[in-house]
């Protein structure tokens, strides 16, 4: 009986591992190039935001409503994409431009 019990809490503690795996499968990474710059974006879906190290620094951007394609801003730095191409934005000034989704 202590072997059954022991098995199914093991087998409890697996699916419990196995739906916290799933939690952080919404990230997915995506590469582009900017001219001579790489710019590495980490996407999570379900927290509507984006990772960019932007200025030396980790920069979390939430989206925002975008007449066209998809933007993400914190107020200070903005990322919009659409389709293959990209860019930056710091304020209202383009710092990065010319950017291709990497295959």
């Amino acid at each position: 009986m202590k072997k059954l019990m022991l098995g199914l809490a093991l087998v409890t503690l697996v699916g419990c591992n196995a739906a916290k795996t799933e939690k952080t499968t919404t990230e997915t990474l995506i590469y582009y190039q900017c001219g001579n710059q790489p710019l590495d974006i980490r996407l999570d879906k379900e927290a509507q935001q984006v990772s960019v190290i932007i200025d030396g620094n980790e920069q979390h951007l939430r989206q925002v409503v975008s007449a066209s394609g998809a933007q993400y801003s914190n107020a200070y730095y903005t990322f919009w994409s659409k389709g293959d191409s990209a860019m930056i934005l710091r304020g209202t000034t383009i710092i990065l431009n010319d950017c291709k989704l990497v295959p």
